[in-house]
């Protein structure tokens, strides 16, 4: 299964979601997402970034990352987050994610464009 384009209802099991294409993300390595759905603009995915590793820092012209931990803990925005937390970056605001702890962290993300 790739990664869905359609505009109807999107359901990816565990097992389906494991099998998406893994791809890296960042400038340092150590990291990498799984895209669920996209509809060309906006997306939405899985992010894991290994223990001591992070994606550095940037901005997103037009985007707004909306995020929860799904495990692990991750530094955004100079606050620690742990599973459970969410954050919303808006578009033009700089950020970084930072895995913290020995575990990694792994992220539920929606990356969506202004209306």
């Amino acid at each position: 299964m790739g990664t869905q384009t359609v505009p109807g209802p999107a359901i990816v099991p565990a097992e389906q979601l494991a099998a998406l294409e893994e791809r890296p993300l960042g400038a340092h390595g150590g990291a990498s997402h799984r895209c669920t759905w996209t509809d060309g603009r906006s997306s939405a995915g899985v992010m894991h970034i290994d223990a001591g590793q992070h994606l550095g820092a940037h901005a997103h012209r037009s985007h707004h990352h909306h995020v929860w931990v799904v495990s692990g803990r991750t530094r955004v925005l100079d606050q620690e987050l742990g599973t459970g937390s969410y954050a919303h970056i808006p578009a033009g605001v700089e950020h970084d994610f930072e895995a913290v702890g020995d575990d990694g962290c792994t992220v539920f993300y929606l990356y969506l464009a202004d209306a």
